[in-house]
C-alpha cells in the first residue's frame, strides 16, 4: 500500500529522490496515462490507445509499454531506452492533492504536494535533493511542481478531447494480438483507437471544428503511433532471444 504524506521541509528535510530509471524502482508497468500534450513528444515512441477507467468508467488515454502485465520493454538495466518519458512516470514518487480551505465562508482547494514515501525512490543517502539545507525548495522539487500542475491541466484536456471524440463516435474497440518469435502469443482487450472509417466520413463542419481545437492533429498523432507497435515487438523478441 502507498505511503502518501503531506511534503514539507521539517518532516521531509533530509529527503532525497531516486530520479534515475531502472527495474525495481516502480517503472515496471505495462501502460502509463498521458495528456494530449503529450503527444508529439510520445507518439515518436509509443503506441497511444485509450482505455476505460474502471472507477469514473472515463476513458483514459495511456502509452504502452509492454504485452504482459509489469512489462515495460522500454526499461531495463541501461536505463529508459526513449528520449521522452511521460510526465506520469517523471512524476513519481510525488503526487497533486488539494486542501480545502475556508476563508471568510469562502470554500477554496489549495493544491499541495504529497509523497510516497513507501516508494523504492525514496532515499536519505542517494539521489536529488527535495529540499535546500536551509529549508527552501531544491531546483530539483520546483520542476516536479511543474510536472504535477501539467498533470492537473491534462486531466481537463484529456476530458474535453475525448468528449469530442465520443461526441463524434470517433472511438472504437480494438483487439491486439501478437505472435511472437518463440510462437508464444498475446492478445491485448479492453483497448481503444481512433475509427479511421467514420473520421474519413466526418462533416467538413466536424472537420474544421476539430482542427480549430487542435483536436485533429491530436487525432493523427494517435494514428501515427501505431507503427511503435511493431517497436515492441522487435524488443519483446530480443528479449526472448537474449533470454
Amino acid at each position: 500500500m502507498p505511503n502518501h504524506q503531506l511534503l514539507d521541509n521539517v518532516t521531509h528535510k533530509d529527503l532525497k529522490i531516486i530520479t534515475e530509471h531502472r527495474p525495481g524502482l516502480g517503472d515496471d508497468a505495462s501502460y502509463t496515462n498521458i495528456f494530449p500534450f503529450e503527444y508529439a513528444d510520445a507518439q515518436v515512441h509509443y503506441p497511444i490507445f485509450f482505455m476505460k477507467n474502471n472507477l469514473s468508467n472515463k476513458f483514459e488515454s495511456i502509452a504502452l509499454f509492454g504485452f504482459e502485465q509489469g512489462e515495460n520493454l522500454y526499461l531495463s538495466e541501461a536505463g529508459w531506452n526513449a528520449n521522452y518519458i511521460p510526465l506520469t512516470i517523471a512524476r513519481r514518487p510525488f503526487l497533486i492533492g488539494f486542501n480545502t480551505k475556508n476563508e471568510n465562508g469562502a470554500i477554496t482547494e489549495e493544491a499541495v504536494v504529497h509523497v510516497d514515501m513507501d516508494s523504492p525512490r525514496v532515499s536519505e543517502t542517494e539521489g536529488e535533493s527535495v529540499f535546500l539545507p536551509q529549508g527552501g525548495q531544491s531546483e530539483y522539487l520546483e520542476q516536479i511542481a511543474s510536472t504535477l500542475n501539467a498533470i492537473h491541466q491534462g486531466h481537463q484536456q484529456n476530458d474535453e478531447f475525448i468528449h469530442a471524440l465520443v461526441e463524434l463516435d470517433l472511438l472504437e474497440s480494438v483487439n491486439i494480438e501478437v505472435e511472437l518469435k518463440d510462437g508464444s502469443k498475446h492478445q491485448l482487450g479492453n483497448l481503444y483507437t481512433i475509427n479511421e472509417n467514420t473520421l474519413d466520413n466526418l462533416s467538413d463542419a466536424n472537420l474544421y471544428a476539430l482542427h480549430q481545437k487542435s483536436y485533429l492533429k491530436m487525432i493523427y498523432m494517435v494514428i501515427a503511433s501505431l507503427g511503435n507497435i511493431t517497436k515492441l515487438i522487435d524488443a519483446k523478441n530480443a528479449r526472448l532471444t537474449q533470454g
